[in-house]
């Protein structure tokens, strides 16, 4: 299996797995780290990044990759996201796949969209 495939099967489980509410199917090395501008710190670990991402999973509609760009076990991918309360967010995900798992996730989009309307 190529590495390219391995990482197209990685992020497609990735999205699949927030878009379902089922952090269980996402595949995650041991040393995985995730971070993003809502985060006052990045998670590190398989449980703490599992656990977080079934939190946030029940408050997003959807992910949706628009166009991805992938680089030996890296991927740049451009993402929208719908909020259950239909706010939409353009932003990036910027991953590492390592053996055919996720081992980075960093999450890029500007947060002033959530907070629209709440002056």
């Amino acid at each position: 299996m190529s590495e390219h495939y391995e990482v197209q099967q990685a992020l497609a489980l990735f999205f699949k797995g927030i878009n379902e509410n089922d952090a269980s199917i996402i595949p995650l090395t041991p040393d995985v780290v995730i971070s993003g501008p809502m985060m006052p710190e990045r998670k590190s670990g398989e449980a703490e990044v599992r656990q977080y991402l079934s939190e946030i999973a029940p408050f997003i509609a959807s992910v949706t990759p628009k166009e991805s760009l992938i680089e030996g076990g890296g991927a740049a991918v451009i993402v929208t996201f719908e909020m259950l309360n239909g706010t939409v967010i353009e932003g990036a995900e910027f991953f590492r796949v390592r053996d055919g798992l996720i081992c980075q996730d960093q999450v890029f989009f500007d947060t002033r969209v959530l907070f629209k309307g709440t002056h």
